[in-house]
């Protein structure tokens, strides 16, 4: 009989765990969300891949996902360019943290460069104003993700079986075993069930009384209005001021986290991975933020996205000991998608794990701690969260 697997969730995450399983096993994935539409993160996410992380197992799954995000592409359009990154420093102590992480890159064996300001503003004159650059560290391996055009293109690669409009109510246990997964209108039989499920990990999770500690936060991107696309320059950050800038091609973007978090209660999620623009509650944070850019611009477009964070800021991925069938593949950015699911497949098939520190996200790594203690610490990192990359 065939092994059975029902992954809950579509997105750039469960859409690449259903590509890597092999052909000799039934997969069947089950997105909440409408047929062809993502609703969820995925859907909503800038699409910065940058490879460098303090945390060795995050660069070394974002490398991994990079290498599945290169040749993937969909009628024509390509999935992930490799644009490059760079890091801007407006301060000499920015500067000097820049020269830190260069001395990370090459412990990783990440292709990088120092540059000075000339340089750096030359990489991406559109969003980098010379008058606010001191230094920049260059990271050419970095891209720039269409996660739409990759998660549909894993999607054609994979046998699987994709059902949307399929909201999950309930995991069936065998004793203390995963049996099946309940949507309101089919039950899918299971002898694995992954959690792909995002912002939702904590609903999905709770109804086999696991919890995860994760914490749907809202945050500002903004659009600017539709130009002449011109040659392809790197994605931009500013960490000392927690801003950063893409070039879309079309038009501009750019979001920031230099405001008060927002976190958004799970019942009022719905779902969209989309919350209303809360007015000058961001509005100021974006204007600050502008001011880093050459020229600021108008703005067509303004999302309020919702993605997750945890404690430590790093993925929940792998089994859950207490719940057997049952793994947890959550709060994962583009950035990792793909790393982490090869990570998770090797772990299903039981293959030798080709990824350094894989307990360390462990899902239940935070049993037992208080909840609001938890995401206090969810939300502190919110506000320093390029202190971790």
């Amino acid at each position: 009989m065939r092994r059975k697997i029902v992954v809950i969730g579509g997105g750039i995450v469960g859409s690449s765990i259903a590509a890597l399983l092999p052909d000799g096993v039934s997969v069947t994935v089950l997105d909440q969300g409408p047929a062809g539409r993502l609703a969820g993160s995925t859907g909503h996410a800038p699409g910065f891949v940058g490879l460098l992380n303090e945390a060795p197992v995050l660069t070394e799954l974002a490398r991994a996902s990079a290498e599945l995000y290169d040749d993937l592409e969909l009628d024509g359009t390509r999935g992930f360019d490799r644009v490059g990154g760079v890091e801007v420093a407006d301060s000499p102590e920015a500067a000097e943290k820049l020269a830190e992480r260069a001395e990370l890159a090459a412990a990783a064996g990440l292709p990088h460069r120092l540059l000075d300001a000339a340089e750096t503003a030359s990489l991406a004159p559109d969003l980098i104003n010379p008058a606010r650059c001191r230094a920049g560290l260059h990271f050419p391996a970095d891209g720039t993700a269409r996660a739409g055009v990759i998660t549909a293109a894993l999607r054609e690669r994979s046998s699987a079986q994709f059902v949307p409009d399929a909201a999950v109510v309930g995991i069936d246990l065998r004793g203390d075993r995963v049996a099946a997964v309940r949507t309101g209108t089919e039950t899918y039989p299971a002898d694995d069930v992954v959690l792909a499920s995002g912002i939702w990990g904590p609903v999905v999770a709770s109804l086999v009384d696991v919890q995860l500690p994760l914490t749907p936060v809202a945050h500002p991107y903004v659009y600017g209005p539709e130009r002449a696309s011109g040659p392809a320059t790197p994605f931009v950050r500013w960490p000392e001021h927690h801003v950063y800038a893409r070039d879309h091609g079309g038009r501009l973007g750019l979001g920031t986290y230099d405001h008060a978090p927002q976190p958004v209660p799970l019942d009022e999620l719905g779902r969209n991975a989309e919350q209303p623009w809360p007015g000058e509650l961001f509005d100021d944070p974006v204007r600050r933020a502008m001011q880093l850019l050459p020229t600021p611009f108008d703005l067509a477009e303004r999302l309020n996205g919702v993605f997750a964070m945890t404690p430590d800021n790093l993925p929940f991925l792998g089994p859950v000991p207490h719940v057997p069938g049952l793994w947890s593949a959550v709060a994962i950015w583009v950035t990792a998608a793909g790393g982490a699911a090869r990570a998770l497949v090797d772990q299903l098939l039981g293959a030798e794990p080709r990824f350094p520190d894989l307990h360390t996200l462990a899902p239940t790594r935070f049993a037992g701690q208080d909840p609001a203690n938890l995401q206090a610490r969810s939300l502190t990192l919110y506000n320093d969260i390029y202190a971790s990359l």
